[in-house]
């Protein structure tokens, strides 16, 4: 009896690879000369496939791992090609060990191999074959991404909301899309937490379809890609970042830097970390100054109370550390006694700040930059420098991975302080400043609109959703029974009761 009569149950295994250009009608044809292949010998078979990288562990590729679990089940098992088993010779050998202990074949359209006979060799050298082949194309498509990047192009998968990837290879504004990304800054800039935007963004859907989470929101308000830059991360096979290239006016803004500045000031505060829940607290706004307050003596931030007898009473309660709390109108008039301040404070720096040459600070930054660059070139050097001396044998592998490690944290650093830079360079033109004073205000002036208006539930949410606009915290402290204010602006005011309280504005 012949091998092939001897096989009766088959496991079909199939894999395509997105990042090779494959797509579902290729993994459909493979599904379809399988099937017509075990149908023309006879075989009983059950098909295992999945989209993913053939470079991928183990563990990753549940269908493989799945199908390993059943190996007992099959006499043999069918595949394109032996490469779509691993394009690693690590779990390809790995692979093959399970095979022959279970005795099982591998078939293809071409071939059939006994993993416990003379074919053994040659599987393992087509498995070495495309272990390299593998090597060979990730480097060129890593070298081919990078290029594409600094000519602006996009390089890292689906674009975000708002963009489709054009056929020059470079982002392309989608309109439709484009205006839900404006609305989410919009409202980000106007104070909305990423909670209520999510509220307000009910019944829309992301790009994939879904509806928007905070993650989502976050996400969107953090990528830069939207000021029509990009910004591509270059990693070694650890994950760890060794090159960020940063190339600006890459494609068309949705958003302008102006306001992508201010939505990041706006939101600043609100966060405590990357997506850590905020440090503003959730429920009813008491107090217009609500999240703001914080104890000068600890640093811990200070809540609002009702009083259980007085239904319209609120006070500022007593922070943990013992600093006492006082009633909310004292500590209004001592805070807009000190917040008239501001308005006339921005003019005044407004007017400062386009007068004054900023020419100076401009070539400074410049001058650090040009630093910066020749530091670059010469850690460059360095680098290929201990490649040299590792491939002469000056160096053993341990220390020249030492070293290398050390120079790209260094090139890394470098990088982002230049990345820094250049933004501060742009924000040092005068329109910029201009909008940026313009834009404070202008909110200090919404403010006052709102709080000489009759006090309603929905005008306290307003002031305070402004006032996190215009203020970063209020420091609050009690001295002597009385209530005195002091902030940058240095104002000092006595309140109406004769007590003294200590305010320090600490403004966005």
């Amino acid at each position: 009896m012949t091998v092939t009569n001897m096989i009766k149950n088959v496991g079909v295994y199939l894999r395509i690879s997105r990042e090779s250009g494959e797509g579902r009608d290729t993994l459909l044809t493979h599904r379809t000369i399988a099937e017509r292949f075990c149908s023309e010998k006879g075989y009983s078979f059950k098909i295992y496939e999945e989209v993913i990288s053939g470079a991928k562990d183990i563990e990753e590729r549940q269908s493989l791992h799945h199908l390993l679990n059943d190996i007992h089940l099959y006499e043999a098992i069918f595949v394109i090609s032996t490469d779509r088993i691993s394009r690693d010779n690590y779990y390809t050998q790995y692979v093959a060990k399970v095979l022959a202990d279970n005795e099982v074949y591998i078939l293809t359209p071409e071939k059939l191999y006994d993993l416990n006979g003379d074919d053994r060799l040659m599987f393992d050298m087509l498995g070495a074959m495309s272990s390299q082949e593998f090597r060979i194309i990730a480097k060129r498509q890593k070298r081919g991404k990078r290029e594409g990047a600094m000519r602006g192009e996009w390089v890292q998968g689906v674009p975000p909301l708002g963009y489709i990837r054009g056929k020059n290879k470079k982002l392309k504004v989608i309109e439709s899309e484009a205006r839900l990304v404006k609305m989410i800054f919009n409202y980000a800039e106007s104070g909305y937490g990423i909670q209520n935007i999510v509220s307000k963004l009910d019944g829309y859907k992301t790009k994939a379809g879904n509806s928007f989470t905070n993650t989502a929101i976050y996400t969107i308000l953090n990528n830069k890609t939207y000021t029509g830059s990009i910004i591509y991360n270059i990693k070694d096979k650890k994950g760890k970042i060794t090159e960020t290239i940063s190339m600006k006016n890459a494609h068309e803004a949705i958003i302008t830097k102006e306001q992508f500045k201010s939505v990041k000031e706006a939101i600043k505060g609100r966060m405590s970390g990357d997506m850590e829940t905020r440090n503003r607290s959730r429920g009813k706004v008491l107090s217009m100054l609500k999240d703001l307050l914080y104890c000068k003596g600890c640093g811990l931030k200070m809540g609002f109370r009702k009083d259980s007898k007085q239904k319209h009473a609120i006070y500022l309660k007593s922070c943990k550390c013992g600093t006492r709390g006082i009633a909310e109108p004292h500590l209004l008039t001592s805070f807009m006694s000190e917040f008239d301040f501001l308005q006339g404070f921005f003019r005044d720096e407004w007017e400062k700040a386009l007068i004054s040459s900023q020419s100076v600070s401009k070539d400074t930054l410049l001058q650090q930059v040009a630093e910066l660059n020749k530091t670059q070139g010469k850690l460059s050097k360095r680098l290929s420098r201990a490649k040299n001396a590792y491939l002469d044998g000056v160096f053993n592998k341990e220390e020249y991975l030492k070293s290398k490690n050390d120079i790209e944290n260094e090139l890394t650093n470098i990088s982002n302080t230049i990345n820094d830079l250049q933004e501060q360079i742009e924000s040092t033109n005068k329109d910029s400043i201009s909008s940026e004073y313009k834009s404070k205000i202008e909110k200090i002036e919404q403010f006052y609109k709102l709080y000489n208006k009759e006090d309603s539930q929905q005008f306290l949410e307003e002031c305070n959703r402004i006032l996190k606009l215009i203020i970063n915290k209020v420091y609050y402290a009690r001295v002597d029974e009385k209530v005195t204010i002091t902030s940058p602006l240095e104002g000092y005011i006595e309140a109406e009761q004769g007590d003294f309280v200590d305010l320090f504005i600490e403004s966005k």
